[in-house]
């Protein structure tokens, strides 16, 4: 990944090079600037009436391609989709499941935010994940990213 490329067209683009054609989702106020990038990486975008039906949609994406991605929003949009997210990983269906966050700005300062436990803890949710997920990261570090993405990809 050069300095130049934002870490979501990076992300969207090794999803295009793993196979990945269309990703799953619910729009949402932390993953909106997301979406537009898109069409670009040549990803489409498959909307669904909530995040349980999105994750299970990626899940059957993944059982006929071998990998999916879902895209969600901070707190209640990940939290929707968990279960099937649990599923896919009690059954080693690899799906990759992006979740727009608030601004690392917001969570350095620990302000209060909605879709939160309004406590100024940023990691509740994704520790939740942790215990269903094969690898569960936050992409904060732009100098890294790049390798994260590519590693986490490879599922280490």
């Amino acid at each position: 990944m050069t300095e130049e490329t934002e870490i979501v067209t990076y992300l969207f683009k090794r999803l295009h090079q793993l196979g990945i054609r269309s990703v799953h989702g619910v729009p949402g106020d932390f993953n909106l600037a997301a979406l537009d990038y898109l069409g670009p990486a040549g990803l489409n975008w498959v909307g669904n009436c909530n995040e349980l039906n999105a994750g299970y949609a990626a899940d059957g994406y993944a059982r006929l391609n071998g990998m999916s991605a879902l895209i969600t929003t901070f707190g209640v949009g990940e939290l929707s989709a968990l279960a099937a997210i649990a599923g896919s990983y009690s059954e080693r269906v690899s799906v990759v499941h992006i979740v727009g966050v608030p601004s690392t700005k917001a969570q350095m300062h620990g302000i209060p935010m909605h879709h939160s436990f309004a406590d100024g803890n940023y990691s509740a949710f994704r520790d939740i994940s942790k215990n269903i997920s094969q690898v569960c990261i936050m992409l904060d570090d732009v100098n890294i990213a790049g390798k994260e993405i590519d590693r986490v990809l490879r599922g280490k």
